[in-house]
């Protein structure tokens, strides 16, 4: 297993930072279609741990709360829905939105293009992956 960076970052968020965790990947993976599913069943998988494990509320220390308040919602990040999360639909939706340009990879500095390209993950010490947003309005 090789243990790669993996840093998250969305347009939507007012603040301009990035969230970085750890995923371990297997040494298997040869192609972004690959790297996408493997990511897709980690995020899946913790996921559904989280939503399993929090039936216990905790308190928010003030930097917390700021944090959030400058995100716009003020949360414990609790998921009160009943489901989880189904790993077919959520890599289905992953490779779809890879497809359309809304999710966006790179691989150290090097932007992946194409679902075919070949990747080596010996030789990638962080992945970073982009969630754009639509700009609301109409086109005239």
């Amino acid at each position: 297993m090789l243990q790669i960076s993996v840093n998250v970052k969305s347009a939507a968020t007012k603040k301009n930072k990035s969230q970085t965790v750890t995923v371990p990947y297997d040494e298997g993976i040869s192609d972004v279609k690959g790297l996408l599913e493997a990511t897709v069943a980690w995020c899946v998988n913790d996921y559904n741990q989280r939503r399993q494990n929090s039936d216990l509320l905790t308190a928010l220390s003030p930097e917390q709360i700021e944090d959030k308040a400058s995100q716009g919602k003020v949360s414990f990040g609790v998921n009160y829905g009943e489901k989880d999360a189904v790993l077919s639909k959520a890599t289905a939706d992953a490779l779809e939105a890879f497809s359309d340009g809304i999710v966006v990879i790179f691989a150290d500095d090097r932007r992946l293009q194409d679902l075919d390209e070949a990747v080596d993950l010996t030789d990638i010490h962080s992945l970073t992956f982009v969630r754009l947003t639509m700009l609301a309005g109409r086109m005239w």
